[in-house]
This record gives structure tokens, sequence and C-alpha cells, in this order.
């Protein structure tokens, strides 16, 4: 078949954030004077609808003949995407077995990519000339149209299927009975403020006098802002001074004011009250490790540094930022949980200023939309949040920190791409040609044997700052200690800890990795768990709202009164959640002030920073929570960290049980014993013997990392093999069976007819851990191999090749390097 080239520079590639994105070929309209750069937003239509999308490269060679749809609209005046994001897309379609819209809308936050719509309108003729006799779906949509005179696409969906609404679309629209025209997307409108200034020069005495011989108060206003050398906010003048609005007004309606309207950059941190930072001097060892870092910052290295809880990390951190910022290159500081924004930005804000942006999914659609144009523009440095901040839009991006690095939140595991925040950082930062920090006093096993084997340098600091000594860990043997009278996991020894603390006018965190006031509910008489009915999960009891709540899909019903199975009325709720212990403690200390932090107190936009920040003060005794209290945070006056159950995550069917386990329990007593006071932590287990348990009392992480790694080599998991957890779900359990078991024997013959039998090793199918979730029945395929391009072309050749079946909605995901099996 012939082609033709188009017009040179006169079509661009656009690809949409949605499955099959694209890139798609359009024709640029021959009104505009250049075709919209490489890295631009543009708006263009897509079937129906009318879409955002980027601008890839330029367009395509077509056939002959074929005509191409035009851009709608072109929205960036500079590209949005610099180079290296839009290779980082094309490496995380390809790395992660997804299309590129799916990559994209991983990286660009939702307010730039927003869904356009399309409004019809009746033509003319149609008008004059109502047309009869049509099928039901034109018919339709003519006398809704005679009816509203226009109406938005995405309205009528309300009325006609989107199938039929389609077809009559078209059909009337190649009949000249309607039109259709676009209506952009919408985003987020600037905020303003309005400056008020007095003119200058004012009008003579007299002629003031006349203007204002019966306005005491505008007279008042005038005089205010006269004495004032720079204009001032109409809000500060209304709230502050008690001029109203309509004094400000009249004002300037008689000429003797000018309002001015200025954009107002949304930053919420920029009104927040941050806790203030003593930066310190640095300590001969951390000295010596920002020295180390520091000569490579030229070039790209990945660097662990391995530093015992409170050894002083984060000023490591500012330090090495120094010489980065004055070199006119830009730095990307990623932390696990949006509670440690607030405190991390208060730090760097102390050092570096207002050069600081915060980027985490707390913000708001404006204020996401606002900070994000501004990293473009070069009005930050550096920028702050959890692990979506990787693909902050820097200019010339010269480092990438990630804190904490062994925490599973960098791993994203509810939307396609599943990315690995510190995978993508070390990618981003090979191309820009910068350091990779990743700092923990837990690595994760994967990243210390990187470093065992020299593909990661590795730094100590092996003790804390100002000689502090690591706390004293002591374990609480629950076998010996469970009474009838502490279920809840408060036991006396523990409430004897607390009382000694809160003598000492100490504060208090209790770790307890559940939520809720009870795990399950029990009928005694059947044996019966009261479980959600779109998971095959127990339901948790929340005693505040009086109801059972499925933690995975949200799901809650009021708490039964008799057992749904037998009928019983002897229920009995077992296991306890934050919400019981704090209720216990309220009980055991009621003078002093206990409060909780977990998922169900932490909805609000600053529930994190408010929880925090009534600890910082003092105002809070005793903080009960889960894992979010036991990352990063620095309070010297904790003397105490007690965990009331470390059984939680011991035992789930997962590879890493262990190491998370050993991780939350080290991470938890770092928490404590960072002021001159000191600190101790008592630990209540089932199972003191455990290996993790027995390595977080004596603070030993490097011989945990040696057993730990030891095991995983016989048993063959990473880091000594990668894996591919292929997951199949659906609604109907027979059709995903099938799906998966034929899935399975497709990879089964692969195997044999390449003979990678020493090569590959297949694990199923078999149900998921979690077998039922959100309504939908899980199996799925594990796949190992020592060789991470054996698995890419694997992983390839299964995203082309299952197709799920129609039947059940069913779907399959590709996992690569999963954070988790469950």
């Amino acid at each position: 078949m012939s082609t033709e080239t188009p017009e040179s520079g006169r079509s661009v590639a656009v690809l949409f954030p949605i499955p099959g994105g694209g890139p798609y070929t359009y024709r640029v309209p021959s009104d505009w004077e250049i075709p919209p750069a490489t890295g631009c937003r543009v708006s263009a239509p897509l079937g129906r609808k009318l879409l955002t999308g980027l601008v890839t490269g330029p367009g395509l060679p077509v056939p002959a003949g074929v005509r191409l749809r035009a851009l709608s609209a072109s929205l960036d005046n500079r590209p949005l995407l610099t180079p290296d994001l839009l290779e980082l897309i094309a490496w995380l379609a390809e790395y992660y077995f997804c299309e590129p819209g799916e990559a994209l809308r991983s990286v660009v936050p939702g307010p730039f990519l927003r869904v356009g719509d399309r409004t019809v309108h009746l033509s003319e003729a149609a008008q004059a000339d109502p047309p009869t006799g049509l099928p039901p779906a034109q018919g339709r949509l003519i006398e809704l149209l005679q009816a509203r005179g226009k109406a938005r696409v995405s309205s009528l969906r309300d009325e006609l299927d989107a199938g039929p609404l389609q077809r009559a679309l078209t059909v009337l629209e190649n009949a000249g009975l309607v039109t259709l025209s676009d209506c952009l997307p919408r985003v987020p409108a600037d905020k303003t403020d309005s400056l008020v200034s007095a003119v200058a020069p004012l009008p003579e005495a007299e002629e003031l006098e006349r203007l204002l011989r019966r306005s005491p108060r505008q007279r008042q206003c005038l005089d205010y802002l006269s004495g004032l050398a720079h204009p001032v906010e109409a809000a500060f003048l209304s709230r502050q001074m008690g001029f109203s609005p309509e004094v400000v007004r009249t004002l300037a309606g008689r000429g003797l004011a000018r309002i001015t309207q200025v954009r107002r950059l949304r930053d919420p941190f920029q009104s927040l009250d941050l806790p203030p930072y003593d930066h310190p001097t640095p300590s001969a060892a951390q000295t010596a490790v920002i020295a180390a870092i520091s000569r490579d910052l030229d070039c790209h290295r990945v660097f662990l540094l391995h530093g015992v809880t409170g050894s002083g990390k984060t000023l490591v951190y500012l330090e090495i930022l120094r010489p980065v910022l004055a070199a006119g290159r830009q730095a990307v500081v990623l932390v696990p949980e949006i509670a440690l924004t607030p405190q991390t930005t208060a730090r760097f804000r102390a050092v570096f200023g207002d050069r600081v942006a915060v980027l985490h999914s707390g913000l708001s659609d404006g204020e996401r939309y606002d900070i994000w144009r501004e990293i473009r523009a070069g009005r930050y440095r550096v920028a702050v949040g959890p692990r979506s901040a990787v693909f902050a839009p820097f200019e010339n991006l010269g480092l990438i920190i990630l804190d904490e690095e062994h925490e599973s939140t960098y791993k994203q595991t509810d939307l396609t791409p599943r990315y690995h925040a510190r995978d993508v950082a070390i990618r981003r930062m090979r191309s820009a040609g910068g350091p990779v920090v990743l700092g923990s006093a837990t690595p994760s096993l994967e990243t210390w044997a990187e470093a065992e084997s020299g593909n990661v340098v590795r730094l100590s600091l092996p003790e804390r700052v100002a000689g502090r000594l690591l706390p004293e860990v002591r374990l609480g043997d629950l076998r010996h200690g469970w009474t009838g009278s502490d279920k809840n996991g408060v036991t006396p020894a523990l409430l004897k800890e607390i009382g000694f603390a809160l003598e000492a006018r100490g504060q208090v965190l209790l770790l307890l990795n559940r939520r809720g006031f009870s795990n399950f509910v029990l009928c005694p008489d059947c044996g019966g768990i009261v479980e959600c009915p779109n998971c095959r999960i127990s339901l948790t009891v929340h005693k505040r709202l009086g109801r059972l709540l499925c933690h995975y899909c949200g799901h809650q019903q009021p708490a039964p009164e008799v057992c749904p199975a037998c009928g019983s009325a002897s229920l009995e709720r077992i296991g306890a959640g934050t919400e019981q212990v704090e209720s216990a403690l309220r009980e055991a200390f009621p003078e002093r002030v206990v409060d909780r932090m977990d998922l169900d107190t932490t909805g609000g936009k600053w529930s994190h920073h408010e929880i925090l920040e009534r600890l910082r003060t003092g105002a809070t005794d005793i903080l009960v929570g889960t894992q979010m209290i036991a990352k990063g945070l620095d309070f010297p006056n904790v003397v105490l960290v007690g965990v009331v159950n470390a059984d939680t995550a011991m035992n789930l069917p997962d590879f890493r049980s262990t190491e998370r386990t050993f991780q939350l329990l080290a991470q938890v007593a770092g928490r404590t014993g960072r002021g001159e006071r000191g600190g101790e932590v008592l630990i209540q287990t089932f199972n003191p013997a455990h290996p993790a348990v027995r390595a977080a009392v004596h603070h030993d992480y490097t011989g945990f990392a040696r057993r730990e790694l030891a095991v995983r080599l016989e048993a063959g998991y990473p880091p000594y093999v990668r894996l591919l957890n292929v997951i199949f779900s659906g609604e109907q359990e027979p059709v995903v069976e099938r799906f998966a078991g034929d899935s399975a024997a497709l990879v089964a013959a692969l195997i044999q007819r390449k003979h990678l039998q020493d090569r590959l090793t297949l694990l199923g199918p078999a149900p998921c851990p979690l077998e039922r979730l959100r309504g939908r029945w899980r199996r799925h395929l594990i796949l190992k191999s020592r060789e991470p391009e054996l698995i890419g072309s694997l992983g390839e050749f299964l995203a082309r090749r299952l197709k799920p079946p129609a039947a059940g909605a069913c779907r399959v995901t590709l996992d690569r390097d999963p954070a988790s099996l469950m």
C-alpha cells in the first residue's frame, strides 16, 4: 500500500492516559503557527470523547487517502514533561509490562489530564424541519435536543446507553441533523488575591474633603492605605482592620484606591505552623559520609546509608543537598508515609527556605496543579513526598534520596504499573547522571545483598549522635502473662512500665499493627466467623462506629446480635486493635491524655500533623498507633516504646513476613532514647525465640540479614531470584480457575519447548492467600528465575498472549518484583 508522509511538522503523535492510549497521529490545524512541542499537552478527540494527551513526537506516516483527525487545542506554552520523564514513561511500560498510557497516568497528576466533553446541537435544518420516522435511539436523541437546545455528550449517557448513543451521533452528524463542538477539559482555576493600595498622587485636600465628607470609614481606610509603603491584601483590610469590602470597592470606584489581582500559589505548607529545627553540626562519622557522597555527585552511583536509628541520617541528607543546589541542580527526597511529610518538610525548609516543594496524595487538585507547574517553572529546587514524588518534573535533577528505603509503601500495589520507587529512582538518575542515596537502619535484603556484592556503595553510621545509647529492649512473654483481664494486650507488666514512664514525666508510644476494636466476631457454638460478603476476610469490630468494617474493600454493616449461621446469641469479640488498647489505657490512666494514630483517625488533610504536633508539644502523654508511628519520628521526650503484640505479621503466608517483623520492631524501638533521658522498649510476643524478635532485642541487623539471606538462598527467593506474580481475578470462581489453569499450561509448554527447566521455575496455579477480595476470586502463578532478562521476556510474552475470557469480568495482572504475595 502506498503511503504519504504528512507535511513536515504538521502532525504529531499523542499519548493518552488510558489503556490502549496510543500514541495516535493527529493533524495540527493549519491556523496554528507552530506545532506543539514534544512533552506538551493537547486536547484531541478519541472516539466520541475529548481527552487530554501528551505529545510524544512527530506523527507517523499514514496510508494514502487516510484523513487525520485534528487536534482540538494546545494546552501548554512549554513542555510539561522533561525529556528524561518521557524516557521514563517508556521504560515503565516496558519493565512493568503495561501500556504507555497507563505509565503516563502514573507520572502526571490527574488535574493535568482531565477528560473534556463534546456538546451536541440540533442543526439549523433539523430545527426548521424536525425529522420523523427515525430509529428509537436517534429519535430519542432528537427529542432530547429539541427539549434542551443543546446537551453535553456525557449527560446524554444517562438517557441512552453508550453504544446506541455513539451510533446515533455518528448517523445524525453524517446526515447533517446534529453538529458537535468541543468543550475543553477544565483545569483548576488560578487562586488570586486582591491587593489594595492608595493612588498616587491623591487629589488636593479640598477635593478629598468633598469626596469623603460623609464617609468617615472611607477616610480612615484611605489614611491607612496612604501610610503603607506596599499594597495590602483586601482580606487583611476586612479581617484585621475592620474595613468592609464595600468601603474598599467605593474607594476604588472614586479613583482613590487601586485593586490589583495577583496570582497566589497554593502551597499548603506556607500557612502551616511547622515545628522548628535546630540544625546541628555534623559529627566526625557524619562528616566522613557526607564527604564520600559529595565526591561522586557528578556521576551515577547508588549509596546505601546504613545508620542505626537516631544516627543523624537526615543531617547527612541536608548537607549533601547543599553542593547539589549550589551547582544549579535539583533534588527529590522520598519518604515512606504522608505522616512524615510535615516533619521532614520543616527540617528541609529550615535550611533551604521556600524552595522546598511538597508532593503527596493529600493535596487538593489545585495545590497539586500549582506545585507541579512551579516545579516545572524552576521556582522549587527540592521536592519532598511519598513515592509519586519521584516523578517531580525537574529540568536538571542531580540527586534522589529515599529515606527508610526498606518500606513496602514505595511499591505501588493497587494500580498499573506496579512500580517500585527505588527502582524508578535508580533508572531516572542513570539517565540524569547523579547519585541515589538509600537510607535505612534496617535496609531491605535486596539492597543489602547489592551492597555485599559491590553494586551499591555501603556507608555506615554505627552510633547514635551525641554518644547516646540505643535503648534497652526487653521481652514480655505473652504465653505466661496472658490472662482473662488483659485480652486486649495491655498486660500488668506493660501497665507497670507505662506508669513508671509517666511518673518520670516522659511520653509513651504503643504499637499494635491492627486497627479497630476487635479483630473478628466468633460464634463459640458453631465456630463461625462473621465475614465480609465481598472478601474472604473476617470483619473487624469498630466500637465507636458501632459497626463491622472490612479493611480491604470498605464494606461495613451493623454488629450482629446473633450468629448469622446458627442464630446463637453468644457471640464473642476476639482479638484487640488500636481502638481497644486506647480504651483500656484511658480507663487505666484517666488523668492522662491518650491519643490514637491509625487510618481511622487520619482521614483529614492535616490529621497526621495535628496528632504528631500534640505529641511534640507534650499535649499527649500516650500515643497508640499502627505502623505509622514506627517510621522516622523523632521525639526526645518519648522514654518508653511498647509493642503490644509483635506477632501480628510474623506468620503471614509471605516470604517477607520475617523481614518485615524485624524491620517494624527495630524501627519502633528506635523511636525512644533520642533525648538525654534515654529510653526503654518492651516487646510483648507469644514467640520470644523467633529470629526476628531475638535480633530486634539485640539491635543486630547484620546478624539478622546474614541468617535470613541464607534462608532465602536455600528457598530460592529474592534477592537471589527475580519474581513475576501473575494474578488472575474475576467475579466467577470457575472461570478464574480455568483461566489460571490454561495460562499455567501455556507457560509450562513454553518452558518445555524452549528447554528452560533449569532457568525458570513455575509455581501454581494456586489460590492467592487473600482468595476473594472486593468481590473478585483470585488465583496466581509465581515465576522465578535468576535471570532478570528472562523474567522480562516472559512477562512481555504473557502481556501479549493472555487474553481474559469475556465471562465474569476477568482480569490478569502482571506484578514484577512483587513486594508481597498476598
